[in-house]
């Protein structure tokens, strides 16, 4: 191969990125003046110039704190902006603002509301449209009911569609048609798209999300511990800002792609869409797939090729990475060179758009990095290597690149069984244009993500639960699952878990929660270590903000795991179809040990999750099927009928502002911002709040911390309903229905503990009558983020019933820190709540109850703690025991009444089986009929990360 020919194969293959950017005929442009300049870098130099710069003052909007700086009540905490980015360049139009450039703005300056005459005709049309078919349009508009009132000025579905697609639109979508030389295919290969770059503008210019971005690289710490949270914390954003010219901003790209059946009445019809967001939205918005900070791109084909059945998998994927490199192109210049970009304020910016994660599956990701399912897309390890405690280095797109090349230059890469044959001797596909290839700042193996939710939780269902089925037997562990206490808004699996073969992420999660417990006592010790260490792995890697010390826990649990994990292999627990399996080979275990580099370099791994493209996968692809007539051009329905939700979207939120009067820039409002959890509601709360019924999207949930009882410490708010489930009874009749016999005499020990042991008899034959409820709710707000407030739980305390004979009571974690002077119980942390209750003064009586009595009191039983985390070393949960009456040890449980505002959270209980169930044990008797539990921490995230007690690094190395 002569030499001019090699260096046209190396910038294809992206080794020279620097020659193949230039194009002489994309002169540079000022965006002000509109001078025409050599480069990008001589228009920044113009524009930085003190003296002759062009561009007026930049719009005098206040940006948002970051999401670490906000509301933070650690005076511990501190920060660093990257020294040179984020520059601002003067005034230019966001997405709403460029609606008015639409051709038909002239006639919406004399009816906002054109094509429709009236808000009413466009408020139907509206509605019709996003939830009818044209066929069910057509019978509306038909109907009898129009004969005697005013017909809407649409006569059809076809006008109505029309007039919504004259509608201001964003990026327009496009056909093109692709063909494989020498391949013959059995329907085209016909990609729908639109321009990558238009779509990130749109998102980044959005004024919806102004208030939830951030536009500088961050470097956080909380004392002398470096934390990691949004993309913009960790340090991919400090090393990519750090290579840009001075004043340049980073708009990170993340996308999303997956393999996804629409439905069978299409015969088959498979589509392989590809979303992309950007890093600057705060993550708690961004993965809300009802923010729409989303958008998708890319419906791509996954064509058929009439040829041999071993070459159609490296057809496909290189047809794959060709209809991402047209949908990018112009990402990938901008990313190269740079792009002037309007932010949500209306000032422009100087951008660069690398890929900074992509959410994929194992098998989605080893196309991306051009790997076989014999290696790993993130590192350089294979098949033997999988099950190593040590992570293998990176494998960096310059390596693969290299490669792909040199096998380049010993074999024509269209010379498929050649070639593939080669490539597969290293572990290749053989893709020989990666899509990334002329990415700038765009490292394969960094922005290629270990995902939460096939990497963590369907390995659980896939490995970890089907090891503990093994051992336990299905039928103890169904027994344990169906016997387990029911709580309000817990999944309680009533028919067990060995019988379901497939299940959705949310069931992996919710079987998660209780497996270490579930299993301890009927497998072996050792095994329950080695699948709890795995367990606190999961849970740690789940946290949206880590720091050092917290990715070394991840890294100790890891360890543990490995130091421990021949224990599920002597239990017999490793099985394959015919044999016992003797390693740990797993290809999604082996990216466990890519976490925390993968922290470190781009923060909590939660906003990468595929949680949100599979629902995009639903609303995108599945649900819009349901409008569309199912023929052959059914990815072109969908097409319309999504930018035609775009357009009705963007327009409606631009018409509630002009009809107030409000500008298009959305200003600052920390308190919506606070508790609604989607960015266009908070803003219409603030300019119209009477609006809000107009736009769909999750209410926001109640804060009890605005009006209801404040524990001490402010750590958890509680509230009752107003009307109490029962009223006016008395003491002896409380004491009947709830079965409590010594209910009165605690009662009397609280008064008298508040009151010194004066006029307590006198306070309880004056406020004689009781209210009782039946449940409070208790609202925490989050370890990692105290200005964020989680929904509240609900705790139960019902009397004994048909259902439930002894009661149905949950159990919650006291304040024992800082308890106030009326708890007599500060030295028990976790209590079952019996009665919920307030002391009332007789019907019409005047008499208002005394400071202490002033609020909810519970009646509770309290456990004792008999083993701590280090005196379990296989579950390394809190063994707790009931607390018996001295009188009556091991028969009569001793209560006591503490006020509501001595609760923390609610918690979940798990019995200690031991090494079998009692058969005889329902759901309605387990907490009841047993006396030791474990305190299981795993019941959902926040409450790991208040209970969690991780085992020392030191004590893992001498057990080592």
């Amino acid at each position: 191969m002569s030499a001019a020919a090699e260096q046209t194969l190396r910038v294809a293959h992206g080794l020279n990125p620097d020659a193949s950017d230039r194009n002489p005929a994309l002169a540079p442009i000022c965006p002000n003046c509109g001078s025409t300049f050599i480069s990008m870098t001589a228009v920044l130099a113009h524009l930085n110039d003190p003296v002759k710069s062009c561009h007026p003052p930049s719009l005098p909007y206040t940006y948002s704190l970051p999401p670490a700086l906000r509301s933070s009540q650690r005076d511990s905490r501190s920060a660093q902006y990257h020294p040179t980015s984020g520059h601002t360049y003067g005034p230019g139009k966001n997405t709403l603002q460029r609606l008015q450039d639409d051709v038909y703005n002239e006639n919406r300056k004399i009816n906002m509301y054109w094509p429709f005459p009236s808000r009413d005709d466009w408020s139907l049309g509206k509605f019709l449209v996003e939830n009818f078919t044209q066929t069910q349009i057509n019978a509306f508009l038909q109907l009898p009911w129009f004969d005697n009132k005013p017909k809407p000025a649409f006569s059809s579905a076809r006008e109505l569609l029309d007039w919504m697609d004259l509608l201001p639109s964003g990026p327009k979508w496009q056909v093109t048609e692709l063909e494989v030389d020498g391949y013959e295919v059995e329907k085209k290969i016909q990609l729908i798209w639109r321009d990558g770059l238009d779509v990130a503008q749109s998102i980044f210019g959005n004024p919806i999300f102004g208030q939830n971005m951030t536009f500088d690289p961050i470097k956080v710490w909380d004392g002398d511990d470096r934390e990691y949270g949004e993309w913009f914390t960790a340090d991919e954003a400090f090393r990519i800002q750090s290579s840009l010219p001075a004043g340049a901003t980073i708009v990170p790209i993340i996308a999303a792609s997956d393999k996804t059946p629409v439905t069978r009445q299409t015969g088959g019809l498979e589509m392989h869409p590809l979303f992309i967001t950007i890093g600057n939205i705060d993550s708690d918005v961004r993965m809300k797939a009802t923010s729409h900070a989303w958008r998708c791109v890319a419906f791509m084909p996954i064509p058929k090729f009439n040829t041999h059945p071993d070459y159609q998998t490296i057809l496909q994927s290189r047809v794959w990475h060709k209809c991402v490199d047209i949908v990018t192109a112009n990402l990938k210049r901008a990313a190269n060179v740079g792009s002037f970009l309007v932010d949500p304020f209306g000032n422009t910016r100087y951008c660069f758009t690398p890929v900074a994660g992509w959410t994929a599956d194992l098998p989605e990701a080893q196309t991306i990095a051009c790997t076989n399912k014999n290696a790993s897309p993130i590192t350089l390890a294979t098949v033997k290597q999988f099950g190593d405690a040590e992570r293998q280095p990176s494998r960096t797109g310059s390596q693969t690149l290299q490669l792909i090349h040199d096998l380049s230059l010993k074999v024509d890469p269209w010379n498929l069984d050649h070639f593939q044959k080669l490539c597969k001797e290293f572990c290749l596909i053989g893709i020989h244009l990666p899509c990334w290839r002329d990415w700038m700042n765009s490292e394969v193996s960094s922005f290629l993500l270990p995902e939460i939710l096939h990497t963590l939780h369907k390995f659980f269902f896939d490995h970890i639960l089907t090891w503990c089925k093994e051992v336990v037997g299905n039928d103890e562990l169904d027994a344990r699952y169906k016997a387990h206490h029911r709580r309000i808004g817990v999944r309680h699996f009533t028919s067990g878990v060995s019988h379901v073969k497939q299940m959705t992420g949310r069931e992996h999660r919710d079987i998660q929660r209780t497996i270490v417990a579930m299993i301890a006592g009927a497998a072996p010790p050792e095994m329950v270590r080695s699948v709890r260490a795995l367990m606190d792995f999961i849970y740690q890697a789940q946290r949206p903000v880590h720091t050092e010390t917290s990715i070394r826990r991840m890294e100790a649990s890891l360890a543990e795991f490995h130091a421990s994990k021949d224990a599920i292999l002597a239990a017999g627990a490793r099985r394959g179809k015919k044999t016992v399996k003797e390693d740990f080979n797993i290809p999604k275990l082996e990216l466990f040990l890519s976490f925390t580099s993968a922290i470190r370099n781009s923060g909590g791994l939660p906003q990468y999750t595929a949680d949100v493209s599979e629902r995009l996968l639903i609303t995108h692809c599945k649900m819009p099927f349901t409008r569309t007539s199912r023929q052959r051009d059914f990815a072109e329905q969908v097409v319309r009928i999504l930018d035609r939700e775009e357009r009705m979207r963007s327009f409606d939120l631009y018409l509630l502002l002009q009809q107030h009067n409000e500008p298009l820039v959305n200003a600052a409002d920390e308190e919506a911002r606070l508790f609604y959890t989607d960015p266009t509601m908070a803003w219409v709360s603030r300019v119209a709040p009477q609006e809000q019924f107009r736009f769909k999207a999750p209410r926001p949930f109640r804060n009890h911390f605005a009006n209801g009882f404040i524990s001490d410490g402010v750590e958890a708010a509680m509230t009752v309903t107003k009307a109490p489930d029962r009223s006016y009874l008395s003491l002896v009749e409380t004491c009947g229905i709830y079965a409590l016999p010594d209910f009165i005499i605690k009662l009397q020990e609280y008064v008298m503990h508040c009151t010194g042991g004066n006029h307590a008899q006198q306070i309880l034959q004056t406020f004689s009558k009781v209210k009782v409820w039946y449940k409070f709710r208790v609202q925490q707000q989050t370890t990692s983020s105290p200005s964020t407030i989680l929904p509240s739980q609900a705790v139960q305390a019902k009397p004994p019933s048909v259902h439930f004979p002894l009661g149905h009571c949950d159990a919650v974690l006291l304040n024992t820190d800082g308890q106030s002077e009326h708890n007599p119980g500060r030295k028990h942390p976790v209590a079952q709540v019996r009665v919920i209750f307030q002391l009332a003064s007789p019907s019409r009586s005047k008499v208002k109850l005394p400071g202490f009595l002033d609020l909810p009191l519970l009646y509770v039983q309290p456990f004792e703690v008999v083993a701590t985390p280090d005196n379990e070393p296989d579950t390394r949960l809190w063994r707790l025991k009931r607390v018996f009456s001295d009188l009556h040890p091991g028969l009569a449980r001793t209560g006591l009444v503490i006020p509501l505002t001595e609760v923390t959270q609610a918690i979940d209980l798990v019995p200690v089986f031991g090494a079998s169930i009692d058969r005889t044990v329902t759901t309605a008797t387990s907490q009841e009929m047993y006396d030791e539990f474990y305190l299981n921490y795993y019941t959902d995230k926040e409450s790991f990360d208040t209970l969690y007690e991780p085992i020392g690094t030191d004590d893992l190395d001498d057990e080592s």
